[in-house]
C-alpha cells in the first residue's frame, strides 16, 4: 500500500507539471505530417501503402538529395505521391496506431497532446516497479529516486507534442528491465521478452537499433548463463522478425526499414545541423540548465559508481542500462538541439542508473537520514522543473499558426494554388487538403516566379500574415 501511494503521488505530480504546458495550438510542421499520415488510415500505415519503391527512392535521392537547391522540389514530389512513410518522417507505424485510435474518437489538438501523458506515466510505473522487480539493491529507495529523476525531468513533462519519443521510452525501458532480470536470474524467457521490446522499439524510432545492439552485447556477456547455442540464436532471430512482421509488415516486404536508415544517412552526410542549429556545447549547456539537479545527480552517481568497488558489485545487474545509454549517446551525438524530446532516447536510462547508484550510496547512512536525504532530493528535482516551466511557457501567445489558418479560411484560399513558406506547408496541407501548395525556403519568390508556377498567390512568413494575389498569368 505504501508503494502504491508513493507512485500514485509521483504520477499525480508529473501530470500536474505537464498539463499546463500542453498547448492547444494548431499542429505544427512534424505534427501536421504525422496527423496527415494518421488520416490516411490504419491499413495504409500497417502496409506502408502508398510508398515509393526502394529502387525509385534510391534514384531520386542520388539525383536530387545532394543538391540543396532541389530540396523543396524533392519534398513536393514525395508529398504529391502521398508517400505514407515520408509523412511519418521515416518512423515505424506503431505510434501511429495510437494516433489513429484517438483521432477516430474525435480528439482535438489539446486532447491529442494530453493523451501523450499516458506514455510518461506508463514509464514512471515501469521504473518504480521495475527497479524492485529485477532485484536492485535497496529496492524501495532506488525506486523512489529513479522515479523522481524521471518523473520530474524537463524531457518527461515538456515532451507533449505529437511524436513517438515518449512511446519509445516505454518500450526500451521494458527491454532494459528484462535484460537486467536476465542478468539477475539467467532465465531465457526474460531475454526473449527483451528481444520483443527491441523489435517494438524499431517500429517506433530508427534509433531502436541501439536497443538491438544492447540485446546483442548483453546476450554475448551472458552467453554462459543463457547457454547460448545455434538453436537459441535462431529462435531469437525468428522472434525479432516475427514481431516486426506482426506490427510493421511494410518494414520487410517494402523495405521501409532500409529507407528509414538511408534517410538518416542522407541527413548525416548532406545536411548541416539537420535537427537544429545549436552546437554540441550549446546543446548540452541547455540540457544541463533545463534540469540542473537531475544532471548533477546523474554525473555524481556515475562517478561514484566508477570509483567505488562496492557500488560496482551492488549495481552489476544494471549494466544493460549503462551499455544502452553509452551507445545511444554515441548514436545521437549529432542531434544538436535542446528540444526536450531529443533527450528522451537516453536520459531515462541514465535516470534509472543514477537513482539506483544514489540509493546504494545513501543506504550507508542511518535509515532516517537516508530517507530524509531522498525527500530533500525529490523536492529539489520537482522545484527545478516547476521553475523551468514557469520561466519559459511552452507556447508563445502570438503564435503564427492560428492567424495563418484563420486568414486562409476567412479569405477562401482553401482551394487555391499557393506559394507558401516551407515551414507552413504541412500545417496548411493538413487543415486544408484541397489546397495546391508549393513551398519555398529563404526569401519570398518574385511575382514572375509565381506567375510561371501558375499560382493564385503568395503567402509570406512572419506576423501579421501577409498575402499577395497573383492577378496576371
Amino acid at each position: 500500500m505504501t508503494r502504491l501511494l508513493i507512485v500514485t503521488l509521483f504520477a499525480a505530480l508529473l501530470i500536474a507539471l505537464a498539463w499546463p504546458a500542453v498547448p492547444a495550438a494548431p499542429y505544427s510542421y512534424d505534427e501536421a505530417d504525422y496527423m496527415y499520415a494518421t488520416r490516411l488510415g490504419l491499413s495504409a500505415n500497417f502496409t506502408d501503402t502508398p510508398t515509393m519503391p526502394l529502387a525509385e527512392f534510391l534514384r531520386t535521392g542520388l539525383r536530387r538529395g545532394s543538391d540543396k537547391q532541389q530540396s523543396a522540389q524533392l519534398s513536393e514530389q514525395i508529398r504529391g505521391s502521398d508517400d505514407i512513410v515520408f509523412y511519418r518522417h521515416w518512423h515505424g507505424p506503431l505510434y501511429f496506431y495510437w494516433l489513429t485510435l484517438l483521432s477516430n474518437l474525435g480528439a482535438g489538438e489539446h486532447a491529442m497532446r494530453l493523451s501523450m501523458l499516458v506514455f510518461p506515466v506508463g514509464s514512471l510505473l515501469l521504473i518504480f516497479f521495475g527497479v524492485t522487480w529485477f532485484g536492485a539493491a535497496h529496492g524501495l529507495l532506488a525506486a523512489i529516486l529513479s522515479s523522481a529523476l524521471f518523473a520530474w525531468s524537463v524531457p518527461a513533462v515538456r515532451s507533449s507534442e505529437l511524436a513517438p519519443h515518449q512511446a519509445f521510452v516505454l518500450t526500451y525501458l521494458a527491454g532494459l528491465f528484462c535484460l537486467s532480470k536476465t542478468v539477475a536470474s539467467g532465465s531465457r524467457r526474460y531475454f526473449y521478452v527483451a528481444i520483443v521490446a527491441a523489435a517494438l522499439s524499431c517500429c517506433l524510432l530508427e534509433v531502436g537499433l541501439v536497443m538491438v545492439a544492447t540485446v546483442l552485447v548483453c546476450g554475448y556477456a551472458e552467453r554462459r548463463n543463457l547457454r547460448v547455442d545455434w538453436g537459441f540464436a535462431l529462435r531469437s532471430l525468428l522472434l525479432f522478425a516475427a514481431t516486426i512482421l506482426v506490427v510493421w509488415p511494410g518494414a520487410i516486404f517494402k523495405l521501409s526499414f532500409v529507407k528509414g536508415y538511408l534517410f538518416m544517412a542522407y541527413l548525416a552526410v548532406f545536411r548541416k545541423g539537420p535537427w537544429g542549429s545549436q552546437g554540441l556545447v550549446e546543446t548540452w549547456r541547455q540540457r544541463f540548465l533545463d534540469s540542473p539537479v537531475e544532471w548533477i545527480v546523474i554525473v555524481g552517481s556515475l562517478l561514484a559508481w566508477i570509483l567505488s568497488r562496492k557500488l560496482k558489485g551492488d549495481l552489476r545487474v544494471l549494466y544493460p542500462f549503462l551499455v544502452f545509454a553509452a551507445l545511444m549517446l554515441a548514436a545521437t551525438l549529432r542531434v544538436t538541439t535542446g528540444a526536450p524530446r531529443y533527450s528522451l532516447p537516453f536520459e531515462p536510462a541514465l535516470d534509472v542508473l543514477a537513482g539506483c547508484a544514489t540509493a546504494a550510496f545513501l543506504a550507508r547512512l542511518p535509515r532516517p537520514a537516508a530517507y530524509a536525504a531522498t525527500g530533500v532530493l525529490c523536492i529539489a528535482l520537482f522545484s527545478a522543473t516547476w521553475r523551468n516551466l514557469h520561466q519559459r511557457p511552452e507556447v508563445p501567445a502570438d503564435s503564427r499558426l492560428p492567424a495563418l489558418l484563420a486568414y486562409v479560411r476567412e479569405n477562401h484560399l482553401d482551394r487555391s494554388r499557393l506559394l507558401v513558406p516551407q515551414e507552413d506547408l504541412p500545417t496548411i496541407h493538413y487543415y486544408f487538403p484541397a489546397t495546391h501548395l508549393k513551398g519555398y525556403t529563404g526569401p519570398a519568390p518574385e511575382l514572375s516566379a509565381a506567375i510561371a508556377n501558375g499560382t493564385d498567390g503568395i503567402l509570406y512568413p512572419g506576423v501579421p500574415v501577409r498575402y499577395r494575389p497573383v492577378t496576371s498569368r
